[in-house]
């Protein structure tokens, strides 16, 4: 930490993880939500409004990832979220975005609702400590605190307030 701090590079924010039980789906989506494959173009535009970028090169690595699956969140005919996660038993939730805060609980809620579907057992969420909607849906679903690491940055950017990572890695 002491080195990213010399190079200039300050906290931006916690990135809190949060673990639990994936909990089986309901039978119906949130009320006037749906689920459809992901289009690559919704991914960039989503991004390019919560991140500040388009960052298309880091949607094909995931799109191509045999082990990450992708969905568009849908309302009225018009894509207001995605979400990626991993298959198995172990599901890692991220990244997910939206755009608008009240699409946050609908998204990250089909976001887990699709991850059980697949067979997850347990699912894992990262959320920006600025996320406060992600915080609040993942204590709400019962999903433990779990640990907690930093975000570095040179500068603040985008809107992490709609913005769910995939991992301290690829973020």
């Amino acid at each position: 930490m002491a080195s990213y701090l010399r190079m200039g590079m300050l906290p931006g924010h916690q990135i809190l993880t949060f673990t639990g039980r994936a909990f089986p789906p309901p039978d119906a989506p949130p009320h006037g939500y749906g689920v459809e494959g992901l289009a690559r173009e919704t991914a960039a535009r989503l991004d390019a409004e919560v991140r500040g970028t388009r960052r298309e090169i880091d949607h094909d690595f995931w799109l191509a990832n045999p082990v990450m699956r992708h969905r568009q969140v849908v309302r009225q005919g018009r894509a207001v979220g995605y979400f990626y996660f991993t298959g198995g038993a172990e599901s890692v939730v991220g990244p997910v975005a939206w755009d608008a805060e009240a699409d946050a609980s609908a998204v990250l809620a089909l976001a887990a609702r699709e991850a059980a579907s697949e067979g997850a057992e347990t699912i894992t969420l990262r959320a920006p400590g600025v996320n406060h909607d992600a915080i609040r849906f993942a204590l709400g679903a019962s999903l433990r605190f779990t640990g907690y690491s930093h975000f570095f940055t040179t500068a603040p950017f985008g809107r992490m307030e709609r913005y769910v990572p995939s991992g301290p890695m690829l973020y």
